[in-house]
C-alpha cells in the first residue's frame, strides 16, 4: 500500500514536470512568423539602400542568419512528437538577421551620406578644372574645336549635377569621370600646342625687346612693347617703363599671323605710320605689318605648302580702342580701354617702334592680366 502511494506520487511529480515543460514548449512550439516578416522587410530595405555595395558583410550577415532561422524551423518540424517543439533557436536567429540588416541600412546610408559629401566636394574640383581648360584654349587657333568638347564637357556636368541631387551617386561618379577625361584630353592637347608655339622663340622675342628698349634710350623717345602672353602693351621713354596697359588681342592670338582672316596678333617689329581719329572718339595708330620680314617669312610659308598660294597676309593692323573688355576679340589688333587709348594717342607719334612678342621674360615689368 505504501509503495503503491510513493508511486502514485512519483507518477504525479513526473506529471507536473512534464506538463511545466510542455507549457514552456508551447510558448515557443510555433514558428516565428512575424519577426521572419521583419527581418526580410529588413533585409529588403537595406538591399533597395544599396547596403549590397556599401555594407556587404551586414548584410551577407542578415541574410546567413534569415536563412538559418528557417533551417531551424524545418528541423523543428521534423519532430514527430509535436509539443516536443521547440522555436526559440528559430527565433533569435530571424531577430539576428533583423538586427544585421538594420545595421547594414544605417552603415549604407552613412556611407552614402559620406560618398555625396565626397562627390559635391569633387564637383567643385571638376568644375574648377572645366573652367581652367576653357581658359586653356584662349588664343589657340584651334580653340572652337576644343570647346565644343569642353562643351560637352560643361553639360555632362550639367547632368552630373542633377544627378547628385537626386542622389544617383554611381552615374554623378560616371559623369565625373567622363568630364574629366574630355578635360584632360583638351589640355593636353592645348599643353602640346603652347610648348611647340614657345619653343625656340622666346630667346628671339627677348632679343626684339632689349632692342626696343635700347633704341627708346639711344633716341631719347617712346617705344613700345606688347607682350601677347600677358596681355599688356608697355610704353617706354628714355629706355626706362613709364606705363603699361591692358591689351585684347586678336582671338587666336597664339601664332605667328600668316593671313588675312586667321584672327592672329602678328608678332615682329614694326613703327607706327599713321594715326587715326574717327568724330564718335575712335582712336587708332596704324603699324607697318607685314615688313620685310613677315613678306618674307609669309613667302617662303606659300613655297612650303603651309599657305595656300593665293592668301592675303593680311593688312591695316593697329593699336586701336574699345579694348578693355577681358577677352581676346579683334581680327588681329591690340586693343586697349578707351581712356588708355586716348593718352597713348596724345603720347607716342608716328616712327614710334612698337614691338610685338610672343612672351616676355622681363621680370621686372612681368605680370599676367588672364
Amino acid at each position: 500500500m505504501q509503495i503503491r502511494r510513493s508511486l502514485s506520487c512519483s507518477l504525479s511529480r513526473f506529471t507536473w514536470v512534464w506538463l511545466a515543460a510542455a507549457a514552456c514548449c508551447v510558448a515557443c512550439a510555433v514558428p516565428p512568423k512575424h519577426t521572419l516578416e521583419i527581418a526580410n522587410r529588413d533585409i529588403v530595405y537595406a538591399e533597395e539602400e544599396g547596403a549590397a555595395q556599401y555594407a556587404p558583410e551586414l548584410l551577407e550577415a542578415a541574410k546567413d542568419s534569415l536563412d538559418a532561422s528557417f533551417r531551424k524551423i524545418r528541423a523543428e518540424q521534423g519532430q514527430w512528437f509535436e509539443p516536443m517543439r521547440d522555436y526559440t533557436p528559430a527565433f533569435t536567429a530571424a531577430l539576428a538577421a533583423s538586427h544585421h540588416a538594420q545595421a547594414a541600412a544605417t552603415a549604407t546610408l552613412e556611407a552614402r551620406k559620406a560618398r555625396q559629401a565626397q562627390l559635391e566636394a569633387r564637383l567643385k574640383e571638376v568644375s574648377t578644372n572645366l573652367h581652367q581648360a576653357f581658359q586653356s584654349t584662349r588664343g589657340i587657333p584651334k580653340h572652337r574645336a576644343y570647346n565644343r568638347n569642353l562643351t560637352k564637357a560643361e553639360l555632362t556636368l550639367s547632368a552630373a549635377q542633377d544627378r547628385l541631387r537626386q542622389g544617383d551617386l554611381d552615374v554623378v561618379d560616371q559623369k565625373f569621370q567622363e568630364v574629366s577625361t574630355i578635360v584632360n584630353t583638351v589640355r593636353e592637347g592645348t599643353g602640346t600646342y603652347i610648348a611647340d608655339y614657345l619653343r625656340g622663340k622666346r630667346d628671339r622675342w627677348g632679343k626684339w625687346a632689349k632692342e626696343t628698349v635700347e633704341v627708346s634710350a639711344r633716341q631719347k623717345g617712346y617705344a613700345l612693347i606688347v607682350d601677347k602672353s600677358s596681355h599688356t602693351c608697355y610704353l617706354y621713354y628714355d629706355g626706362r617703363l613709364k606705363k603699361r596697359y591692358d591689351a585684347d588681342l586678336g582671338a587666336n592670338w597664339m601664332a605667328e599671323k600668316s593671313m588675312s582672316g586667321d584672327k592672329v596678333t602678328p608678332e615682329g617689329k614694326y613703327r607706327i605710320i599713321g594715326k587715326r581719329q574717327r568724330p564718335d572718339g575712335h582712336k587708332a595708330l596704324d603699324l607697318n605689318y607685314p615688313n620685310a620680314d613677315d613678306l618674307r617669312r609669309i613667302n617662303e610659308d606659300k613655297r612650303k605648302g603651309k599657305i595656300r598660294k593665293g592668301a592675303s597676309p593680311g593688312y591695316a593692323i593697329q593699336i586701336h580702342s574699345g579694348g578693355g573688355r577681358g577677352q581676346d576679340w579683334t581680327a588681329g589688333c591690340v586693343a586697349l580701354a578707351n581712356p588708355d587709348m586716348d593718352e597713348l594717342f596724345r603720347t607716342v607719334g608716328v616712327n614710334t617702334p612698337v614691338t610685338i612678342v610672343g612672351a616676355w621674360d622681363n621680370k621686372a615689368v612681368a605680370g599676367s592680366r588672364f
